[in-house]
């Protein structure tokens, strides 16, 4: 019975020190909600097109998101890990290029513009913000998009 008791004594621990971690994450999740229109990125060393920086759009919604870019739709999750630095994010796509392939990224959130950098499926989380070439990442920013 005693063992039994420190068993429920730890996983309520376990449990209780999630939480603030998640309410972290859901006020982010918050603050991410609507749609983003990309003003600058760099994929492994090549600018983004004027194409695409004319016509991407991110869109969040909880923990879902879809990007334009286009004829290209990315569709899929995401998770937050605000308590990381850099904040970290986990990209589950399943529509697009990336489908079924989880991409592990880091971002950073101030007021209305959103930076997000995240390696090719299977490659390690970038450490900072950048998509130079031989780095094999994508880095991105974006502004809210005014109503």
């Amino acid at each position: 019975m005693k063992r039994y008791a420190l068993l429920v004594l730890a996983v309520g621990l376990l449990v209780a020190a999630d939480a603030p971690k998640d309410d972290e994450a859901n006020n982010e999740l918050k603050k991410l909600e609507g749609t983003w229109l990309v003003i600058s990125g760099e994929d492994n060393g090549k600018k983004l097109s004027d194409e695409t920086l004319k016509n991407a759009r991110l869109t969040f919604e909880g923990e879902k998101h879809t990007v334009k870019a286009g004829d290209t739709t990315y569709k899929g999750t995401h998770k937050l890990d605000p308590t990381k630095q850099p904040k970290a994010i986990d990209i589950m796509d399943t529509e697009g290029p990336f489908k079924n392939k989880t991409v592990l990224g880091i971002y950073a959130l101030d007021g209305d513009e959103f930076k997000l950098c995240y390696a090719a499926p299977g490659k390690d989380r970038p450490k900072d913000f950048s998509g130079k070439e031989g780095t094999g990442n994508y880095y991105h920013v974006w502004k809210r998009e005014k109503k």
